[in-house]
């Protein structure tokens, strides 16, 4: 017997999917008008729609953030978040950017250990992992979620983040102090221009403690070479090798660069100035993520 679909379950079905007239109309006859199942059955067809983009190159996408806030603590968590697609005219749909809000909220709300366990979130009655597979079934495209970074905000703690490019990089930085600033706007401002600041100048560290031993290893043998290629040895070599290496932390670790807006202070001089300013003691750099979409 055939059933005949009405219009206005073809109507409800789009809505709850937003997939198109005919595919919506297929599920409803393939089950018989019933709204659930065919729901079941798009989501399994999103399935096969998934795994014939596998291999697919995903090139594109954007850097994404969003954020939960903590019933117990009243406290902000924040992710940033790398999301695949395979071209730039998706990156920039509805569609796409919806479901990457969805994804990068729910793992700033659960900080997931990785990026396998984001398919087990919990979202809207159903999982990450199932919007994904509609998503990709609805767009037509491979999606993945490449890499996330969650920040925990404290007492005496402030996140901040910055998008450049149109989400090609996003930075998320977090600061940490001692005391009651003063002025929100101040520590906002200041927050924001050291995002700004790890947007365009890159760090690999906050300070040369943070540097990994390999690259000041490299750093420091490329700059021997260098030194006896130009004739100099023993002591007078060694200073110099030092020099190199003390010029390699100041353009490459945040607090001993030069503020890019304003070329005569430094950002620890920077962050010093504006302790006093906010009345706080111990104001400093407690993490930053700078990421760039296929780096």
């Amino acid at each position: 017997m055939v059933v005949e679909i009405s219009a206005q379950a073809v109507s409800q079905l789009r809505e709850k999917t937003g997939l198109g007239l005919m595919q919506c109309k297929k599920a409803l006859a393939e089950t018989s008008g019933d709204l659930e199942k065919a729901i079941e059955f798009l989501r399994k067809q999103g399935a096969a729609v998934a795994a014939k983009r596998v291999g697919k190159e995903t090139k594109e996408g954007k850097i994404v953030f969003g954020a939960s806030t903590s019933s117990a603590t009243g406290l902000p968590s924040v992710a940033v978040m790398e999301i695949n697609c395979e071209t730039d005219f998706v990156a920039m749909s509805d569609d796409f950017n919806t479901f990457a809000s969805k994804a990068v909220t729910a793992i700033a709300a659960s900080a997931p250990a990785n990026v396998e366990a984001t398919s087990a979130l919990s979202i809207d009655n159903t999982t990450l992992g199932e919007l994904l597979t509609a998503a990709i079934a609805k767009i037509g495209e491979l999606i993945a979620i490449r890499r996330f970074v969650v920040e925990k905000s404290g007492t005496g703690e402030w996140i901040e983040t910055y998008s450049h490019m149109g989400g090609k990089i996003g930075v998320l930085l977090k600061l940490a102090f001692e005391g009651e600033a003063s002025d929100k706007a101040a520590l906002t401002s200041l927050a924001r221009d050291l995002a700004m600041q790890v947007a365009a100048t890159s760090p690999v560290a906050i300070d040369p403690s943070g540097v990994a031993a390999d690259l000041i290893a490299k750093e420091r043998e490329i700059a021997r070479e260098i030194t006896m290629k130009e004739g100099k040895t023993g002591d007078m070599l060694e200073r110099i090798v030092d020099g190199k290496l003390n010029k390699f932390y100041k353009e490459n670790c945040l607090l001993q660069q030069i503020f890019v807006k304003d070329n005569k202070t430094s950002i620890d001089k920077l962050l010093e100035a504006t302790a006093k300013t906010l009345g706080v003691k111990n104001l400093r750099v407690a993490a930053f993520h700078r990421l760039q979409l296929g780096q």
